[in-house]
């Protein structure tokens, strides 16, 4: 199972020891639904180990392992909890490895310094506002991260810290589909879509392996929208700028019956957005599709030979394409990723992963990224047909009797 670092002051509290709710919400959901390990690691000095212990008692907060600064000078400087943590952490990484699925998967710490430290260990780090985002959480819109500047402390909205190269720190996957049959409706000017995003127990196409949604596979994710706890958005081509519909506004509504997952929603003919997708549904409804965006919980899928069963789904957005793929196209998440890469391949999924980024970032490809893409190219390519020796030779004396007659 996966680990997780995750800090104390400014991250899990805001300020003093006032409880950050919607971290603290996160850690209990985390570790319940995924079996995520949390790993404690804060620059508190190591005689508040008892305090710390009862105040995370207190708040429900489970975790594995729990580390306070025991360097010289702890607690009176920054600089002395800045060494204490890449200390750790480096002790950390050389225990549990980095990187899914049982080593460290990411850090989340309110300090610029010690983001920029974890990944400068080749640890993915994140503020709790840039988390909570990711994790589309209901309340991180009201959410700051509490830092530093000219030694006084800020808190930055989380709208002022866009990354706009990460889609998301999770292992988020994407699959399209035809849009099939739908439904647009016209009552007083207010036009509403009604269709379909997923058909249960169908199998996909146009994947290097079978995937199949299983019964019920939406079942929590519906019940934590129900309850408030999650917010899911109806976009236009998976453009968070081109929501067309939510369900915290009332105005997405999404139901798991015998077909699959129904998606209602209410379009403003005033948005330019939604006037586009009306258009097209009008007049270029057969060019169209449906895709989702989910990751998948631990224990929530299930293999067998080529096959993958999706038994749970954790889902984000689901989206309107102005065009479509074949049925189940995938932007692969690791998961599945680490089926083909590793099975089918011979190579180690992660480098995989990390070298698509590269090229989909248009960053200089690194030593190790060139032998990943020669590895794929070696393998996939198609081979060179061969010439038969004596085939080769009938060809040359042809070619000389050829001149000769010329």
């Amino acid at each position: 199972m996966p680990y997780e670092i995750i800090d104390i002051d400014g991250t899990l509290t805001t300020t003093g020891d006032t409880p950050n709710l919607p971290m603290i919400q996160y850690v209990k959901e985390d570790e319940q639904q995924e079996g995520t390990d949390f790993i404690v690691v804060s620059a508190r000095p190591i005689s508040r180990l008892a305090e710390t212990e009862k105040w995370l008692a207190d708040q429900g907060v489970e975790y594995e392992e729990i580390h306070l600064n025991d360097f010289e000078g702890a607690g009176k400087g920054p600089n002395v909890g800045l060494a204490f943590k890449e200390a750790k952490y480096k002790t950390l990484i050389e225990k549990y490895g980095i990187g899914a699925p049982d080593g460290i998967d990411y850090v989340i710490d309110n300090d610029p310094e010690v983001i920029a430290m974890a990944k400068g260990l080749g640890l993915q780090a994140f503020t709790p506002a840039q988390h909570l985002q990711d994790e589309g959480h209901p309340d991180a819109a009201d959410v700051a991260d509490i830092g530093t500047q000219n030694g006084e402390p800020v808190a930055t909205p989380m709208n002022m810290e866009p990354s706009p190269t990460r889609t998301s720190h999770k292992d988020i996957e994407v699959r399209n589909v035809t849009i099939g049959e739908f439904r647009l409706a016209d009552t007083d000017g207010q036009k509403t879509f009604v269709g379909y995003a997923t058909v249960t127990g169908k199998a996909s196409d146009g994947l290097p392996f079978t995937e199949i949604i299983a019964p019920g596979a939406f079942k929590r994710t519906l019940s934590r929208v129900a309850a408030g706890e999650r917010v899911v958005k109806f976009l236009h081509g998976h453009d968070e700028s081109r929501m067309l519909a939510s369900t915290a506004s009332g105005r997405l509504s999404l139901t798991e019956d015998e077909v699959g997952l129904r998606v209602e929603a209410k379009l403003d003919p005033a948005d330019p957005d939604a006037q586009a997708v009306i258009s097209k549904l009008t007049n270029e409804a057969k060019a169209m599709g449906m895709s989702f965006g989910f990751t998948v919980p631990k224990g929530g899928d299930a293999w067998e030979g080529e096959t993958r069963t999706l038994r749970e789904i954790n889902l984000f957005e689901v989206s309107i394409l102005s065009g479509h793929q074949p049925a189940y196209p995938a932007t692969l998440g690791l998961q599945a990723v680490r089926k083909v890469a590793e099975s089918r391949l011979g190579i180690d999924a992660e480098r995989l992963i990390n070298t698509l980024e590269s090229v989909k970032a248009g960053k200089s490809l690194s030593e190790d990224e060139v032998e990943v893409i020669d590895a794929v190219r070696s393998r996939l390519a198609p081979k060179r047909r061969e010439i038969d020796p004596t085939v080769s030779a009938a060809m040359l004396k042809l070619a000389e009797m050829e001149g000769e007659i010329l």
